[in-house]
């Protein structure tokens, strides 16, 4: 009777361990999916930027006039 009650509680404990372990790992895997989408946000914004500074650089360049451009270095 012993050895039952205790099998008993060591049951019931690995039912609370898998049980919060299964809400700790829902959590984690709606933590990787906001941070999978914040990621993808940030690239295309960093794609669009990256297209924003190549395309005033090359304006800043087709508008400078021959006086304005810097001497040649030797």
């Amino acid at each position: 009777m012993l050895v039952q009650k205790s099998m008993e509680k060591d049951l019931i404990a690995l039912q609370e361990l898998i049980s919060h372990q299964s809400d700790d790992i829902a959590r984690l895997s709606d933590e990787l999916y906001a941070q999978q989408k914040e990621v993808a946000q940030l690239k295309s914004d960093l794609v669009q930027l990256k297209a924003e500074v190549a395309s005033a650089k090359d304006q800043s360049d087709s508008e400078m006039s021959p006086d304005d451009q810097p001497p040649p270095h030797y």
